[in-house]
């Protein structure tokens, strides 16, 4: 999904938690959460394509699917069962809650819209399968590279 509509899904459901609970902690967590969460691919990026970040090439490289390896560290389901848990333990705390609200729509948006295969979003089925890019997003509409 591209940033511009993480931005917008963001913006709108931070405002409707502020409309609800009257909270800025909680709001603006989900806010920077929701968007930020895509730190991960700037880290697969240089990883894979060394320090010269160029916009252009960064975005043209994620559309075309050029990487052998994606890790996305944050962008799994296993981590937001640890984000639940943390909130949990720290009684809901609006920061940290934010942050699970913010985490949870954009992996379910990257999920609904990146992927026929929601293991493509389990940190543990991507490391079962090497972080390979071909197999983890096989077939998915994220990966317009030719398959074999």
């Amino acid at each position: 999904m591209k940033p511009h509509y993480h931005v917008a899904f963001s913006t709108v459901i931070a405002a409707v938690l502020y409309l609800i609970f009257k909270s800025w902690a909680l709001s603006l967590s989900c806010l920077i959460s929701g968007i930020f969460i895509d730190l991960d691919h700037v880290i697969d990026y240089i990883r894979e394509h060394g320090l010269t970040l160029n916009p252009s090439k960064f975005s043209h490289n994620f559309h075309s699917g050029q990487f052998d390896k994606m890790y996305l560290i944050f962008h799994g389901w296993e981590c937001l069962l640890v984000l639940a848990f943390i909130s949990w333990l720290y009684d809901w705390n609006p920061w940290i809650t934010g942050v699970l609200i913010g985490f949870s729509q954009h992996i379910l948006l990257d999920a609904f819209n990146n992927t026929r295969n929601f293991k493509s979003y389990s940190l543990l089925w991507r490391w079962k399968n090497g972080f390979k890019y071909g197999s983890v997003f096989k077939g998915c509409p994220c990966d317009i590279r030719k398959q074999d």
